[in-house]
């Protein structure tokens, strides 16, 4: 089992009332992460692995207000796509098996968003038509 940091593509700050008064724990702010593998294999089927993602950083690295940022709730918004070099296309869906105050750890699969779900492997050469996407809840301090 290896754990393989992911690579952020974009971090979307989502805009609404939500950024009045941040203080309080009602009031929260959100944010969409768009990551990959950054070509490095990840294997979901024999010697499972992770891709991590430090999504605290990746909001703070974007807003650079000074706050720290505390994620409060997760959750995986859009499956990762590659593309073979025969051309096809493979969805790679996840299942989040660690989330923190400041990050997630995610397992690939093929078939679903759940822990019994088929592992999938993301190779290092494959290209990747659209990142995996998890969106998010935080509050700044």
């Amino acid at each position: 089992m290896a754990t393989v940091t992911a690579v952020v593509q974009n971090v979307q700050i989502e805009r609404g009332d939500d950024d009045v008064r941040a203080a309080a724990i009602g009031n929260l702010k959100r944010a969409t992460i768009y990551f990959d593998n950054g070509g490095v294999a990840v294997t979901g089927v024999s010697s499972v692995d992770t891709l991590d993602l430090a999504m605290a950083t990746a909001i703070q690295n974007k807003v650079r207000n000074g706050k720290t940022v505390t994620v409060r709730t997760a959750s995986i918004s859009q499956a990762l796509t590659t593309q073979t070099n025969a051309g096809v296309e493979v969805t790679h869906a996840g299942f989040l098996t660690a989330v923190s105050a400041s990050s997630i750890s995610l397992t690939p699969k093929s078939d679903g968003y759940v822990t019994g779900s088929t592992g999938s492997n993301i190779g290092a050469s494959l290209t990747v038509v659209r990142p995996y996407a998890v969106v998010c809840a935080y509050t700044e301090a």
